[in-house]
This record gives structure tokens, sequence and C-alpha cells, in this order.
């Protein structure tokens, strides 16, 4: 299993924190605690896997995060679900920036993800997204309503 890589880089107190790798029972946010700084972003675009074990880290970790602001972008399949499962993996006050969805063409017969911005997805529907093969429209992968929870009403 690959250990988490936690890449960091504060300016002008925004810590931006690019995780990468897996999130599990051996991964250790505490150098993320010893810094100072008003706002956090954290990019999940290459978290590889997360398991219960790294979930309840994830909650112990934000339960003593002191940020006045707190963004999450680039979230793959595997932490919006978590979202949308497990009270407390984010705070009501978090903003959720962009994540990845996924899609089916049936013209290619291929699975994608899309990367979506939060704020393009309105009603909890699924945006329209060419095929980057063939250009048709692929089909949202899974069910709206349960996938965008994490959007509120």
């Amino acid at each position: 299993m690959k250990r988490l890589t936690i890449n960091k880089k504060l300016t002008d107190g925004v810590l931006h924190v690019q995780l990468i790798g897996n999130i599990d029972e051996d991964t250790d946010l505490s150098e993320i605690l010893e810094m100072q700084f008003d706002q956090v972003i954290f990019d999940f675009n290459q978290v590889a896997m997360i398991n219960s074990c790294g979930i309840r880290e994830w909650i112990k970790f934000l339960d003593q995060l002191s940020a006045s602001s707190v963004q999450y972008e680039n979230c793959p399949q595997i932490i919006i679900e978590q979202i949308n499962m497990v009270h407390g993996f984010i705070r009501p006050e978090t903003k959720l920036v962009s994540f990845y969805a996924p899609y089916y063409c049936d013209e290619c017969d291929k699975e994608s993800k899309a990367h979506i911005l939060s704020e393009n997805i309105k009603n909890k529907k699924a945006p329209k997204i060419s095929c980057p093969d063939c250009g048709n429209e692929m089909e949202f992968d899974a069910l709206e309503a349960s996938y965008f929870n994490f959007l509120g009403k």
C-alpha cells in the first residue's frame, strides 16, 4: 500500500494541501496542525484509497483543525462516497469546490470520470458530458440524488 504523501504550500495565510496515496491507519496529519494558517484547501485528486481507519483519522484531524475556511477540491468518487455516508467527514461550513463523477458511453462501452465544479450542479442533476473519444453524450453512471447528496438541498 502506498503511504500518504502530504505536499504543503503556504501563501499569504492560505495553506494548499495535496494528498497523494492512501488515507489509512498509518495516516499522520499532525504536521498540518502544527502550521499557522487561516484558510486551508485540500486537493484530493491523487488519493487512491481510504479505509475505515483512515476515515476515523480524518475526522479526528478535522476536530483539531482551527482554520477559519476549509475547501475540498478534486474529490475522487471514493471521497464523495465517504462524504455522503459518513457524518463528520466534511464539516457543514466546508466548501466542496470540485469533484469527479462517473459517466458511461454506450457507443464506446467506456467508463470515464468527469471533473465537475459543484457550482455547475443544479437540482442534483448531472451535467451533460460528451465522450472524449466519440463525442456522443455520456450517461451519468450513478444515482443522481444519492451521488449529489453532499450538495444539500
